[in-house]
């Protein structure tokens, strides 16, 4: 647990590189099912793409470099133009973090590749950066799973009750530097420990 609260200079730096590998993934992702799923929404507001600066919410990606947890800018979904209706938000939900995990775990095969052909000088900080990739991507399941404003589990919340988007939208701003304030102090980070551990060990598996 203290790992998460290492501030040193070099160790932000690191989880920058990661925070833009997992928000560029997930982003992508996220709209991707959704695009798939019939709602052309996501393209048009231009979430359908890999660059980190169409996903990055500022509080969400300085939480994510301090303490390893946190978010991207919500994605508008609407459930009645999904051919899966509300329960394509709950594939949605599940569908984004199960692949970031996935495309996460395959981004670790490239640290053979980086020690063969890269010069040795960048070989320490790529390695160090995938490794903190994969370290951040299970707090970032763990987190984002919840059913709260601006995670992407907020989703499940509309998937049962579609009347509270316009709600969950107003709220998101509070709720985040509520929940970023709680990080800061390592609350949900205790919460969560249960649930990261588990994800551990299924992607060690994988």
């Amino acid at each position: 647990m203290l790992a998460v609260f290492d501030l040193s200079l070099h160790q932000v730096l690191i989880r920058a590189g990661a925070c833009i590998i997992i928000i560029s993934i997930h982003g992508f992702v996220l709209a991707a099912i959704a695009r798939g799923l019939g709602d052309r929404g996501p393209q048009f507001d231009g979430r359908l793409t890999v660059n980190p600066l169409g996903h990055l919410d500022p509080l969400g990606a300085a939480a994510m470099m301090l303490v390893q947890l946190g978010w991207i800018r919500p994605i508008a979904i609407d459930p009645s133009e999904l051919r899966l209706g509300r329960f394509g938000l709950v594939v949605c939900v599940f569908g984004s973090i199960a692949a970031t995990l996935a495309a996460v775990v395959l981004l670790l095969g490239l640290r053979i590749p980086a020690l063969k052909f890269l010069p040795l000088a960048f070989v320490p900080t790529i390695i160090a950066t995938l490794n903190e990739t994969a370290d951040m991507s299970t707090w970032f399941a763990a987190l984002n799973v919840l059913p709260l404003p601006p995670l992407t589990g907020m989703h499940l919340l509309v998937a049962v009750s579609p009347g509270l988007a316009t709600t969950l939208k107003k709220c998101s701003l509070y709720s985040a530097i509520a929940l970023a304030v709680l990080l800061a102090v390592g609350v949900v980070q205790s919460v969560l420990q249960p649930v990261r551990d588990a994800l551990v060990h299924v992607t060690s598996v994988l």
